[in-house]
């Protein structure tokens, strides 16, 4: 365990998050190096709901996250706030582990478009339907892509 690694086991990143098959990281301040602890966990594979809003995987996390064969059953994953860029999602859309993925929350992370496009096009997120980007972008399947902003109030 380095210095900066609050975390020595999986069980240890996950105490008091787990409610049945969704994992509630949202502002636990994950850096790349301690969600290795989640990648590299068979039981994972257990989770289907995944919030990790609100942390620091920037895009060397989320790179590790498309890589990772234990996120299979992940339906819903939550990566707003975590300094993410358009390289992570490019990665995020080639990942042939997420192809169950039909929910992505991306809001108030550093994306610029192109990423975003590579999410439309992805071969591998057949499944994925909607997803948000910013507050008032959410982008539906239907049919193609489709933008629906949020009624201002």
């Amino acid at each position: 365990m380095s210095q900066e690694t609050r975390f020595a086991t999986f069980d240890e990143v996950v105490a008091g998050r787990i409610r049945g098959n969704q994992l509630m990281l949202s502002g636990a301040g994950l850096s790349p190096e301690e969600a290795r602890l989640l990648w590299n966990s068979p039981r994972l594979l257990e989770i289907s709901w995944l919030d990790l809003e609100d942390n620091r995987l920037g895009d060397e996390g989320v790179i590790e996250l498309a890589s990772c064969a234990n996120a299979a059953n992940v339906q819903m994953l939550s990566l707003s706030r975590n300094q993410i860029t358009d390289e992570g999602l490019k990665r995020l859309a080639e990942s042939p582990h997420l192809s169950k993925l039909k929910r992505l929350h991306l809001k108030d992370n550093a994306i610029e478009g192109e990423g975003i496009l590579a999410l439309f096009q992805s071969p591998t997120l057949d499944n994925l339907s909607i997803f948000h980007i910013n507050d008032g972008w959410s982008c539906r399947k239907r049919d193609g892509w489709r933008y629906r902003p949020r009624d201002p109030k």
